[in-house]
């Protein structure tokens, strides 16, 4: 049997997936894959959560398709915004492509990336404050202005780190990162 997922977007232009639980005890005997996808499609409109109608467009689509789709995108790398606080779905950079899976909107993506990175670079901020709080108490003078440089560095990387060059892909995207942080794991 394919399997095959829904995807829509929802009434805040956020990309979404359901996957149907083909294994439900409760489906119904029987039931085809495509009789399933429409029954799950009915609640999720039914439920009333996304305030969607029947006839709100959707896709159904081969799990195998969305997978390789992905590849291509940088994984899931961009489907969430990437900030500390705020919806970080409907922060996402993906929208849907014309088959139904997604894509990645280019200029959103290198703000959700943007976001990481500042998210790592604020973490190592905190980590500089407490080296230039031992370099104060120990009277270090040299090892508080190499600090200072380091995190007047770190606070300019927003300004300074070009993200709109050399990445035309979501993948050259991914791979763009400050030396000054650290690596990503």
């Amino acid at each position: 049997m394919v399997k095959k997922i829904i995807t829509w977007v929802d009434l805040n232009g956020c990309y979404r997936v359901t996957s149907p639980a083909y294994n439900d005890a409760m489906r119904p005997a029987g039931e085809t894959e495509d009789e399933c996808l429409e029954r799950v499609w009915a609640k999720i409109v039914e439920s009333g959560r996304y305030g969607i109608s029947i006839d709100h467009p959707h896709h159904y689509v081969e799990a195998s398709a969305q997978r390789t789709k992905l590849d291509t995108l940088a994984g899931l790398a961009f489907r969430y915004g990437g900030k500390p606080s705020g919806n970080a779905v409907s922060d996402s950079a993906w929208e849907m492509d014309t088959d139904g899976t997604p894509k990645v909107n280019m200029p959103k993506a290198r703000g959700v990336h943007m976001n990481k990175i500042r998210i790592s670079r604020d973490a190592e901020l905190v980590k500089e404050d407490l080296n230039i709080l031992r370099a104060i108490e120990d009277g270090d003078s040299a090892a508080q202005n190499t600090i200072k440089t380091k995190k007047q560095t770190l606070r300019d990387i927003p300004q300074t780190f070009d993200l709109t060059t050399d990445n035309d892909t979501p993948l050259e995207l991914q791979a763009k990162w400050p030396s000054e942080l650290p690596a990503r794991s």
